[in-house]
């Protein structure tokens, strides 16, 4: 098979060489042997050359690109005035811990302590069948430790993401079965993509990518039909993106703004690592896009996959009776490794590649 891209797999056959690749878990490993042997398609739902983007992002990043068409928000922020009615909490990606006990810092739990209600993508299937490199296996012991968080009565999980079907329909709706039997809401099957908080905010939880072919799921393209015109406040979670990515790309950020055209909030994951959260003008109301709140917590010990975002926002009416996003707080969170058995999050110090402005950038 000829090699569709000469130069990026001579670079990466160069990078195999050099001691990076000690930045390399297994799934990554196997991923770039498989297109050093010919740069093929493998499970993945990128096309061959963006899955060439994601082992260079992997390798050397993440990607800096794009980074002067974004503006980061400062820490703490209002956004509209409002008269603060709800409080709602997000947090990234729950991958895998392979046996590893997860444990929060109290500096976390204290941030989402106010919150009415919180949301989190949990990125795979609770199941006994063994995984394969690519796929994502969750434990019961997972939602236990995030049931200690907060309580799960009041903790929505996302389900619309690119690992929800790597054992396929029945898997996955056992998955969803045991997530609600420990007590948590579920949102992103294609029969349940939403849920009505509060009888007032429509959570709405959709996918770009899935490694299989998959009918189960609710899909982007889609999330129209799944927003509530009778709700207050619709706020959409896609899954979306590409990994190790810092920044939007260019179509992302059109993509973006269109959306919140519809949206009244938006709040994506995908990228492992956490993208710039900003928000923009749509009409005369300053709307929210978090692209993506990164990792939450994994049992990788690998530098680029240990950092989040975690996000609070006050939503309310504003003096016209209609509901807006009023003030946004957002830390970065860290994953702490250095223990063999234990995976502890709390929040971090500093973010490794954004600093915050002290003031909000001017409308535009």
């Amino acid at each position: 098979m000829r090699d569709p891209h000469p130069g990026y797999c001579a670079r990466l056959r160069s990078v195999t060489r050099s001691s990076r690749l000690h930045f390399l878990h297994f799934p990554q490993l196997a991923c770039l042997l498989a297109l050093l042997a010919g740069c093929s398609s493998i499970s993945s739902p990128y096309s061959p050359r963006e899955t060439l983007g994601w082992i260079a992002n992997n390798l050397f990043g993440p990607s800096e690109r794009y980074a002067e068409l974004s503006e980061l928000i400062p820490h703490a922020v209002v956004l509209n005035e409002i008269e603060p009615a709800l409080s709602l909490g997000f947090f990234g990606d729950v991958m895998q811990m392979k046996g590893k006990r997860l444990e929060f810092g109290q500096d976390l739990v204290g941030f989402f302590a106010d919150a009415d209600y919180l949301v989190g993508n949990f990125e795979g299937v609770v199941t006994t069948i063994p995984g394969g490199p690519m796929a994502s296996v969750q434990t019961g012991a997972v939602l236990e430790a995030l049931g200690r968080l907060f309580p799960p009565e009041r903790t929505v999980l996302t389900n619309a993401n690119n690992h929800t079907c790597d054992f396929g329909g029945t898997e996955l709706a056992e998955s969803l079965r045991i997530q609600k039997q420990h007590g948590f809401i579920t949102i992103g099957a294609r029969e349940e993509p939403s849920v009505l908080l509060d009888g007032r905010i429509n959570v709405v939880s959709v996918t770009e990518w899935s490694n299989r072919p998959c009918e189960h799921l609710a899909r982007l393209e889609d999330a129209s039909a799944a927003r509530d015109p009778d709700a207050a406040l619709n706020v959409l979670a896609p899954h979306w993106g590409y990994e190790m990515q810092l920044y939007p790309t260019p179509e992302q950020i059109e993509r973006g703004k269109s959306l919140l055209g519809e949206w009244d909030l938006i709040v994506g994951h995908h990228t492992h690592y956490p993208q710039v959260i900003t928000a923009y003008d749509i009409g005369p109301v300053r709307k929210l896009l978090a692209y993506s709140l990164g990792d939450f917590c994994t049992y990788l010990p690998i530098e680029n996959y240990l950092q989040g975002i975690v996000l609070r926002v006050e939503v309310g009416p504003a003096e016209d009776g209609v509901w807006r996003v009023g003030r946004v707080d957002w830390r970065c969170s860290a994953i702490d490794q250095g223990d063999d058995e234990v995976t502890r999050v709390d929040l971090a110090d500093r973010c490794r590649y954004f600093e915050a402005p002290e003031e909000a950038p001017e409308k535009g």
